[in-house]
């Protein structure tokens, strides 16, 4: 069965949107040259390689959803602030243990200040712990997602000379129009405002 381009009515430059997208994908693997570096009383040799994946604008336009960001910078962050807060509690105690003020205004001044650093650690380890959660339960819905933004994505064609999406006996639509579409399809269309 030939599909035809609606706008264009050629079949030539029209292929279906998943092997556009896979054929837009190349894995590059790049090796370096030897470097030395001191070890102890030798020298070791070392080669660098690096691998990739190149993906072109027309298959990244064509992505059927949203890549799944970690979130574990988030609780390294969560974790780690854990130890200052903890210790600016340590600081807080002793010094109005150690300084008390002789009027009531003057307690309430010296414990607001010994604990505005405490305080502070704590919001910023709940902030982190509230974006990694975040981060986790938006890549959840990212992935339940993918079957259905998948099903509608496989149905649609591109035609190469007009640099449109189709779905047969639809219109030509721009890859970000068609995009959102897949997206909605998927339901997570408002979840991320960056490409």
């Amino acid at each position: 069965m030939e599909i035809a381009c609606p706008q264009c009515a050629q079949v030539d430059q029209v292929q279906s949107v998943p092997a556009v997208f896979q054929s837009g994908q190349t894995t590059y693997r790049v090796q370096g040259g030897m470097t030395a570096t001191p070890a102890g009383d030798g020298v070791v040799y070392t080669a660098t390689t690096h691998t990739g994946v190149s993906v072109t604008a027309t298959a990244a336009s064509l992505n059927p959803y949203p890549v799944l960001r970690g979130g574990g910078c988030f609780l390294t962050l969560a974790l780690v602030l854990l130890i200052p807060a903890f210790a600016f509690v340590s600081f807080a105690t002793d010094s109005l243990a150690e300084n008390p003020a002789p009027t009531a205004s003057g307690r309430v001044g010296a414990a607001i200040g010994a604990w505005i650093f405490p305080f502070g650690a704590f919001a910023l380890v709940g902030l982190f712990a509230v974006l990694f959660v975040l981060r986790l339960r938006r890549n959840a819905r990212i992935r339940r997602g993918i079957p259905d933004a998948l099903a509608y994505w496989r149905q649609a064609w591109f035609c190469h000379r007009c640099g449109g999406v189709f779905f047969p006996r639809g219109d030509l639509m721009s890859a970000m129009t068609f995009r959102g579409q897949v997206w909605r399809a998927g339901d997570y269309a408002g979840l991320t405002r960056r490409r």
